[in-house]
């Protein structure tokens, strides 16, 4: 089998070095089966930007295996990402994060280069990271605390006629848990308005700290409108007026 590619490649060598030959009369206009490089290259079958690359790898070369195809090696060779820092992605995704917090973090890390967002979203998407799985969503929405008191959540929630008293009107739970020790208070308040809420919210930090000795450093809520967020809060048009 060796054999025969052997033979197969001489003979095909041999074609194209009569061919180079026949350019070279071709363009001293000596040529007597051609007088143009487009009937040359049509007569044998291949484009004349082929054949120039051939011819020109010839002439730097000087050698017949010049002649033969190339064997065209992966380009990620001379262009990829260093293996390092694509673990280091692959590491950071895993934790959930996007490509513009991966890009954020490395460029802390890495003082030499450090991979653009687009990039680095082209690792990750080869690895088929580019959709996070639940327990990679789960990781990233994951706040993990060091001590009680560093973080309070507070929330509030709508108690169903079910569970309140008979005939009263509409109740909701305020509530503020520890993020570390999960110690909670919650009060029962009528309305969700931003002044109860505020000063509900108060009284379940006081309960907290005076019954737990723990004060909280910061206090995450989310985005609804009884913490004065949103343009329908009831004291909207107040603070703007």
């Amino acid at each position: 089998m060796k054999k025969n590619n052997n033979l197969i490649c001489l003979t095909l060598a041999r074609k194209m070095l009569s061919c180079v030959e026949e350019y070279e009369l071709i363009k001293q206009k000596k040529s007597t089966l051609f007088q143009t490089v487009k009937e040359f290259c049509e007569y044998n079958k291949f484009s004349r930007q082929n054949f120039l690359k051939v011819y020109r790898r010839y002439q730097q070369e000087g050698s017949i295996e010049a002649l033969l195809p190339q064997k065209r090696d992966p380009k990620y060779k001379t262009r990829r990402i260093d293996i390092n820092i694509e673990n280091k992605v692959i590491f950071l995704r895993n934790k959930g994060n996007n490509r513009y917090e991966i890009h954020q973090i490395l460029k802390e890390e890495l003082k030499d280069f450090t991979p653009s967002p687009s990039c680095i979203y082209n690792i990750y998407k080869r690895y088929g990271l580019n959709r996070l799985k639940k327990q990679q969503k789960q990781e990233r929405r994951k706040i993990i605390m060091k001590k009680a008191g560093e973080l309070a959540h507070v929330d509030c929630h709508y108690l169903s006629k079910g569970i309140t008293i008979k005939d009263h009107p509409k109740l909701y739970l305020v509530a503020v848990i520890d993020g570390y020790s999960r110690i909670a208070w919650a009060e029962v308040v009528e309305d969700i308005k931003s002044l109860t809420v505020m000063f509900s919210v108060l009284r379940c930090l006081n309960m907290i700290q005076n019954r737990y000795k723990i004060q909280f450093e910061a206090i995450m809520t989310d985005n609804g409108a009884e913490f004065g967020s949103g343009k329908n809060v009831d004291n909207f048009n107040e603070n703007k007026a």
